[in-house]
């Protein structure tokens, strides 16, 4: 079994001998693999979901959500739980769409690792380290594979020295095509996905004991309308006339009769509930031709009666509602993604080494899409995005072969990142349930912006109490994490502005009785700043002088009122109060651990055991409240013709346990088995919540006991590959993969949950020393089990503002595909 070396607590390490949870992979492996993106990873490590097809709420490559042990953070970059670096450098939402092709190593790490990668790694870190340019010798990789519907994949690498041993470069190129494996009904293809990546890296090694390496990375992304479909509960119901059990606000146990939902198994592909996945993809649709008065929103004034055939296009594609994001031209995403980096490495002084880490980062990002995710006529909405960031990083370490060894560093980071939580620019086709009005706009709301600027100082001190045998390692980071949030008011503007000040130690105690075994136990703390509330900074506190009817299933719901926009929202807020900011978050956790190497190294097994507590856990809820206009200017207290349906944060709190087991095997020259298990058992200790799926579907306000969503019980993963000669210095190899994701629930009610499903993929091929070949099929026995499922509003009744009803948006398995793979060295 190779013996792989990691670098998750900034230094070399043997992933035997590290005390963490890891899950590491080479580049060797990766091509063997023949994985395709960190989903595929993912599915083969334990204690890690991540879905590339459905990772936020949405289908599709926009939002990157990692989770790890059960603990999910936000959609954004600035509270994500699990982040992805790209040698030592954070990469802003970057988790679907990086390439893996060019990399000499991933690393998945498990559990709160703010102690040594700081903000955002909260429930674990994923490391991507970048190959080397070559100094003393030119080599290159040309990859091919193609495969059925029209997906194929290029890439193009060199490296080799520029001034012999002292500057070496590597220069990357890749082409990715995924074509489409589903058709909407009006005959739009869904799910095509395409990327142009370059990446430039240059190593200058002026002496012997320093090194600099520079790394340039673009990408451009340009997807078509993803693979989505909805099951709407409201017609395909099959909660009403059921009881559960619940708890009320007091915590007391009560007997619970959801409605207009799905309880129980999500209904597969092909049935009544979901005949095909599909969803509207005419910019023109048949409804905006007929002539009906209209209705601008934004700006509070009516339309003559027209056929308005072109108001999608003039309004969410020919708009710039955020400056510098790239034009649509149909529905999907497109994005442009600019990454660099420096890493520069002194060692001094026999054996301490200094190094300094740096980055920039541009993404700039738009999205189109049918917002009700099926066929109807109803909503669609723009989400542009842009966002910046810059690093900075200094730390000093002493010789590893001491028995005392220290590390000690400082960083800084400040991050903007402009975007619309709520959907950006959106359209109706109609504001009436007759559709005698329509279509109209909405923004949802006023452009946000999230600013962030952090710095921290942080170390480590490791101690062989016994030499070889017996190691305590104290971790400890304390950081100053500075957030403000800026809304857009008229001309004007208004800003939060929240500073946290978070102390993240970790304790780590090492026995290792053999060469062959290493057992840990640790204690460490995950922290993140809480979430800052937009809505709360900008609402009025003015009564309204025109009374409002209050929407239904709100407190006093078909009376009038005055209340005024914050005290609307607040009367929706556990405790009635304005919730500015939610707390700061803390997960404490305790791991205990087992590394054995047997059978002279051709065996290992690791494993893990861990429980957490998640205090001050951000969770959304839907309000709906009446707004007067944006703009200071033209506000005259009386109210808006339409109530809007935002979402605010509010918080509670968790537990996790679980345990995981990795295996691998080499029995002989010809034999390699890897294996994984991972068990996870969450739910909340604390949550109350109202409005939404509260007030539709759940009868309840109070989900205490209740699991997170979208993360199973139960995981696991077996791989075989088999090598053996062929003719003269062919070998020829046979390799299949089984994958099996536990059933997952949809909704924070447990009320729908997917099933559980099996992956299985297997491939074959010739290989010699500078090509490989080989034949693959993906999705072998034709898997249906949805590979993504969550909890949404139904956006599909024409005219209904309330937005209350529940669903579920479904993203299908890729169908079965069969490829050719090629790589050639030279």
């Amino acid at each position: 079994v190779e013996e792989i070396v990691v670098t998750a607590r900034q230094r070399e390490e043997s992933l035997q001998e590290i005390p963490l949870a890891i899950s590491a992979f080479t580049s060797d492996d990766i091509k063997k693999a023949g994985f395709q993106n960190l989903g595929d990873i993912a599915l083969q490590s334990a204690g890690i979901q991540f879905n590339p097809n459905m990772s936020g709420t949405q289908a599709g490559r926009l939002n990157s959500i990692v989770r790890m042990r059960g603990i999910q953070g936000g959609l954004l970059a600035n509270n994500q739980a699990v982040s992805l670096f790209v040698d030592g450098v954070f990469a802003m939402g970057g988790a679907t769409v990086l390439p893996i092709q060019d990399l000499e190593r991933v690393e998945i790490i498990r559990g709160p690792q703010s102690a040594f990668f700081g903000r955002n790694t909260f429930a674990g870190a994923i490391n991507y380290i970048t190959k080397k340019p070559q100094l003393d010798a030119y080599e290159g990789q040309i990859s091919f594979s193609g495969a059925t519907y029209d997906s194929y994949e290029v890439s193009l690498q060199h490296t080799g020295p520029l001034v012999n041993d002292r500057l070496g470069y590597l220069a990357n190129v890749r082409l990715y095509n995924k074509g489409s494996m589903y058709t909407a009904t009006d005959g739009g293809k869904l799910g095509k996905e395409t990327s142009k990546t370059a990446s430039l890296a240059l190593l200058a090694a002026p002496n012997d004991s320093i090194d600099v390496k520079v790394r340039a990375f673009f990408q451009k992304d340009d997807d078509g309308p993803s693979n989505q479909g909805y099951i709407r509960g409201r017609t395909n119901d099959s909660c009403s006339g059921t009881t559960v059990q619940g708890l009320n606000a007091a915590g007391q146990p009560i007997t619970i009769s959801p409605r207009r939902y799905i309880c129980g198994k999500i209904p597969k592909l092909g049935s009544a509930a979901i005949p095909r996945v599909s969803t509207n993809t005419s910019l023109r649709p048949q409804i905006f031709s007929l002539v009906r008065p209209g209705r601008d929103n934004e700006l509070g004034r009516d339309l003559p009666p027209a056929a308005r055939t072109e108001f999608l296009i003039e309004q969410l594609v020919n708009r710039q509602y955020i400056p510098g994001v790239p034009k649509m031209d149909g529905f999907g995403m497109e994005r442009e993604t600019f990454r660099s980096s420096l890493n520069a490495n002194w060692e001094f002084a026999d054996g301490y080494l200094a190094t300094l880490t740096a980055g920039y980062n541009d993404m700039r990002v738009n999205w189109l899409i049918d917002y009700d995710n099926y066929d109807v006529e109803s909503w669609w909405s723009a989400d542009p995005q842009k966002g910046k960031d810059k690093s900075a990083e200094l730390r000093v370490a002493s010789p590893g072969k001491e028995r005392f060894r220290w590390l000690t560093g400082a960083t800084y980071y400040q991050q903007t990142y402009i975007t619309n939580g709520a959907g950006g620019l959106a359209i109706s086709a109609c504001t009436t349930t007759t559709c005698a009005v329509g279509p109209s706009n909405f923004g949802l709301p006023i452009t946000g912006g999230d600013k962030a600027k952090v710095w921290a100082v942080y170390g480590s001190l490791s101690y062989d109490i016994i030499v070889e045998q017996l190691t305590i390692d104290v971790e400890f980071r304390y950081m100053q994490d500075e957030r403000t949030n800026t809304q857009a008011v008229g001309t004007s503007f208004r800003a939060f502005t929240e500073k946290f000040k978070q102390k993240t130690p970790r304790v780590i105690l090492t026995y290792k009785p053999s060469e062959a075994t290493t057992i840990y136990a640790q204690a460490s703390r995950g922290t993140l700043p809480g979430v800052i509330n937009g809505l709360v900074s900008i609402c009025s506190n003015d009564a309204f002088t025109v009374p409002f009817i209050v929407p239904a299933g709100l407190p006093g719901a078909g009376t009038p009122s005055t209340a005024s926009e914050c005290a609307q929202i607040a009367s929706q807020l556990p405790g009635g109060a304005l919730i500015p900011s939610t707390p700061a978050q803390y997960l404490d956790a305790g791991e205990i651990g087992l590394k054995q190497s047997f059978l002279d190294g051709t065996a290992r097994v690791n494993l893990t055991g861990y429980y957490y507590k998640w205090k001050n856990q951000p969770y959304g809820l839907t309000i709906r409240y009446f707004r007067d206009a944006d703009n200071p200017a033209l506000r005259d207290r009386i109210p808006n013709a339409f109530s809007n349906t935002l979402g605010v944060q509010t918080s509670g709190s968790s537990k996790s346990k679980g345990a995981e087991i990795e295996v691998a095997m080499a029995p002989s020259e010809n034999w390699n088995f890897g294996g994984t298990l991972g068990w996870n058992d969450n739910h909340y200790t604390e949550l109350i919540l109202t409005g939404g799926f509260t007030t539709e579907v759940y009868g309840s306000t109070n989900y205490k006991g209740k699991t997170q969503t979208r993360y199973p019980e139960w995981q696991g993963s077996l791989s075989a590959t088999y090598t053996d000669a062929f003719v003269g210095d062919w070998t020829w190899f046979a390799r299949s993969d089984a994958i099996y994701f536990g059933k997952a629930w949809s909704d924070i009610g447990n009320l729908s949950y997917s099933d559980d499903y099996w992956l299985v993929h297997a491939r074959a091929g010739l290989e010699r020393e500078a090509l490989r070949v080989e034949l693959y099929v993906r999705n072998l026995l034709q898997e249906k089990g949805w590979s993504g499922a969550n909890n949404r509003a139904d956006f599909g009744v024409q005219g209904d503002l309330t937005f209350f009803a529940q669903g579920i948006s479904v993203a299908p398995q890729d169908k079965r595909q069969f490829g050719l793979r090629v790589n050639y060295t030279f």
